[in-house]
């Protein structure tokens, strides 16, 4: 990573971490410590996880219990697009009340994941269970970056403030290894 930052000269910053595709034994990945094969978030505190499409393991809230405990924060990748949490917003909420945050994806926002991601995306804004937007991009052509429409779209629907929580405030408190707002 050193060199492709040196080779970047700079800009853009590339940093550590991984999206982990949560399972039961996730808790034993953490337990693992410096032995796992999962990066925690610019080496901070916070894990990025998936989940399947349309499962969410019944262990969850006692995995990131145990996890929260260990100091490990998951951050929950695309929750709108999970089927269970679309339909279950309350489940959502109660993880994000143990300690867990979430991150909604900025197409989702926008609609390029279909209507019920992008009802639940938004939901999840209004009601607070969304900390941060990301591009979840793949590249310029397949998935793009779509965090300036979504950017406007965010400010425009609920205000600068949130526009700075979501794109600014909370994704900086990420890679400083801070406390979310």
């Amino acid at each position: 990573m050193l060199e492709l930052n040196r080779r970047l000269g700079g800009s853009p910053v590339v940093l550590s971490g991984c999206e982990y595709f949560f399972t039961d034994e996730a808790l034993a990945l953490v337990e693992a410590e410096d032995a796992s094969p999962i990066s925690r978030l610019n080496g901070s505190q916070y894990l990025l996880v998936e989940f399947p499409a349309g499962f969410v393991t019944p262990r969850t809230p006692e995995l990131f219990h145990e996890m929260l405990v260990l100091g490990t924060v998951p951050v929950i990748a695309h929750p709108e697009r999970n089927a269970i949490f679309a339909s279950e917003p309350e489940l959502l909420g109660r993880l994000v009340e143990i300690g867990a945050c979430a991150q909604v994806t900025a197409g989702s926002l926008l609609g390029d994941f279909g209507r019920a991601a992008k009802s639940a995306a938004h939901a999840f804004v209004r009601s607070s269970l969304a900390h941060v937007v990301a591009s979840d991009a793949h590249s310029l052509l397949k998935r793009r970056p779509r965090q300036a429409a979504a950017r406007e779209l965010v400010r425009r629907l609920y205000g600068a403030e949130t526009e700075e929580r979501l794109f600014d405030a909370n994704p900086r408190r990420i890679v400083s290894g801070e406390a979310l707002v």
